[in-house]
């Protein structure tokens, strides 16, 4: 069964709500420049609202080792969401040592002019990774509510080992044919099942769960 993450909560009112539903993965950005940014303090609340074995997921951008420590230390999530921008073999290591899963991202452009330079990054992500999440690309990383191809998402499932999460511009209206193209582990949303910036909508967010269960 596809799992179903969905990310850029704000509140812990909508994190209970998402759990009741059945959500696998609940997320909190902290990365200054989203649009869905909440402060380490807020991060701790929401990701603590999650209820049962519904996995925690902090998303960061951090600039050095020492502050992916801190997070994990303080916030104890089940993943940390990052972006590539270390070495691999020293996130690695660093990663062993800190006992906490690794969700990479592979950002993917709107307009795609070198496939296989995009397929490689995702390759290199795999081998730190425990899941590769591929995401549009956008300012703060991804939260951009826009596509990206799904082919190259499918041809990068094929290509590495890992789990991949397929995020995007999903929707309970697109979600079951992103299903069908792509065939990922799992998929990724937010603006997607939101009724304004950062506040999730129950309904859409389980007519999204529902659209991922029947696909």
């Amino acid at each position: 069964m596809v799992k179903v993450k969905i990310c850029g909560f704000t509140n812990t009112e909508d994190v209970k709500v998402a759990c009741e539903l059945g959500v696998d993965m609940v997320g909190a950005i902290m990365v200054p420049r989203s649009s869905r940014y909440v402060t380490a303090k807020q991060a701790k609340s929401i990701l603590g609202a999650v209820s049962g074995d519904i996995a925690k997921v902090a998303v960061i951008m951090p600039k050095d080792l020492s502050e992916v420590k801190k997070i994990a230390r303080e916030l104890k999530p089940d993943f940390l969401q990052i972006h590539l921008t270390f070495p691999a073999r020293k996130l690695l290591e660093f990663k062993e040592r800190l006992g906490t899963e690794l969700m990479i991202v592979t950002s993917i452009p709107r307009e795609i002019e070198n496939r296989k330079k995009i397929i490689d990054r995702a390759i290199e992500a795999a081998e730190v990774a425990d899941y590769v999440l591929l995401d549009t690309k956008g300012p703060s990383g991804g939260g951009t509510g826009l596509t990206h191809d799904w082919s190259l998402s499918g041809e990068i499932r094929e290509a590495i080992e890992k789990p991949i999460f397929l995020a995007g511009g999903l929707n309970p209206s697109n979600v079951g044919q992103a299903i069908k193209v792509v065939r990922p582990y799992g998929v990724d949303v937010a603006t997607g099942v939101e009724s304004s910036l950062g506040k999730k909508d129950a309904k859409l967010m389980r007519e999204f769960i529902e659209a991922v269960r029947k696909a």
